[in-house]
């Protein structure tokens, strides 16, 4: 492969897509600070400078960067339709992982009521229960698709059922719709067609969630999980924090971690000796699980603005210019990660970026991490020999939000 095609920075290529590393690793070595001119950003490789733009608060998150507001028309469906994408991209500036302090901090402290140490861990015995029963149902037939027979349908119950409060009964059709929509939303180079794509689930959601709300005020549905919370932060919370962030941890609330789970299979089944090595020492599943979040991240980037004129290495980064955190990147820079691109479940330490860094940190990484270590450690122990079906699974469209469309494997 030529240096020029290595070195081609190309979020929309399935290929890049699918393995970014090589890119990474000659963007680290020879453009560590790489501008992009057309983009009028900067894309960053080398962990050092990942963690320092993610705790400095000279950087933070801007809705700059989402495409402006269309304006009125003079009536009709057009009218509505432009309406609704102008309050989705109002509804999306109000994102917890889109503020900054001191909105982030209130918002935040209402959201993390639901993510207590002791709440998740009570959750131990339901996920358990939920991955035996889809592990059962394949062993009977010798397959499956790990992604849309265990992942997708056991995070998407946990996260609506068990966290935001949402019984199965009372799920949107578009759901599943709605997921695939937003995860191109808050991805890197945005085609307009998914921006408006996803403007469109956000308008969806936000019906779903006020007249959720709306009933649940009303007594004919129940107050239970995080919904309940927001509504009982009172005025602490507006009205539109409250459905902003009603959206945000539905799509990020199950989307992330099926990626994770996917990509957690993946790396172990291409990696057999380091398979078994967990079948044959369950107690490694911790630093297994840390290891295939170093090793290839479900989120590839986080993106920052400067706030002020910032030092980083040997550049300034002026007042409202853009950095992209590359943290797929970060986690494999030899300078802090010795055989950087050795998958190694005993590596010890493993200070990876993927839950991110600083008061950003993903609010629901204990979760993740949780469910992530039960279907893993439970389909090591059950099926020891699953092997993969495919040699070339397919991955999702987005970069940013890292992740399999489907990975079928045979017991």
């Amino acid at each position: 492969m030529s240096d020029l095609s290595v070195a081609r920075f190309d979020p929309r290529s399935p290929g890049f897509r699918a393995n970014p590393y090589p890119t990474y690793r000659y963007l680290r070595t020879h453009q560590p600070i790489h501008y992009r001119a057309e983009r009028r950003d900067f894309i960053l490789t080398r962990y050092a400078d990942n963690r320092e733009v993610l705790r400095n608060p000279g950087f933070g998150r801007s809705a700059s960067s989402l495409i402006e507001p269309v304006a009125g028309t003079n009536g009709g469906l057009v009218e509505r339709l432009v309406s609704a994408r102008n309050e989705s991209r109002r509804l999306m500036g109000l994102w917890l992982a889109l503020t900054n302090p001191p909105d982030h901090t209130r918002i935040r402290r209402s959201l993390s009521r639901a993510f207590t140490q002791s709440r998740i861990d009570g959750l131990r015995a339901y996920i358990q229960a939920k991955v035996d029963a889809s592990l059962d149902q394949a062993m009977e037939r010798g397959e499956m698709d790990v992604i849309g027979e265990l992942a997708y349908p056991l995070m998407l119950d946990l996260n609506c059922n068990r966290i935001l409060g949402i019984p199965p009964g009372d799920w949107h059709p578009n759901f599943g719709q709605w997921t695939q929509s937003m995860s191109l939303l808050a991805d890197l180079d945005i085609t307009p067609i998914a921006y408006e794509r996803g403007m469109l689930a956000i308008a969806g959601l936000a019906e779903f969630f006020r007249q959720w709300i709306a009933a649940c005020r009303a007594g004919s549905r129940p107050a239970d999980g995080l919904i309940g919370m927001l509504m009982a932060a009172g005025d602490r919370l507006s009205e539109e924090e409250r459905l902003a962030n009603c959206i945000m941890m539905f799509t990020v609330g199950h989307s992330s971690t099926v990626n994770l789970i996917g990509i957690a299979l993946l790396s172990l089944l291409k990696h057999p000796a380091q398979w078994h090595l967990l079948a044959a020492e369950p107690s490694l599943i911790d630093r297994a699980i840390a290891e295939v979040l170093r090793y290839d991240s479900p989120v590839q980037g986080i993106s920052r603005t400067a706030f002020s004129d910032v030092a980083l290495s040997d550049r300034t980064i002026r007042r409202g210019e853009k950095v992209i955190c590359l943290i797929g990147a970060a986690n494999r820079d030899p300078a802090r990660f010795p055989e950087p691109d050795r998958f190694d479940i005993g590596r010890r330490p493993n200070p990876h970026l993927s839950f991110g860094y600083g008061i950003h940190t993903c609010i629901g990484k204990n979760l993740a991490q949780l469910a992530t270590k039960i279907v893993v450690g439970t389909v090591a122990r059950r099926l020891p020999g699953l092997s993969l079906a495919t040699d070339s699974p397919q991955w999702e469209e987005s970069f940013l939000g890292h992740g399999l469309k489907t990975l079928p494997v045979v017991f």
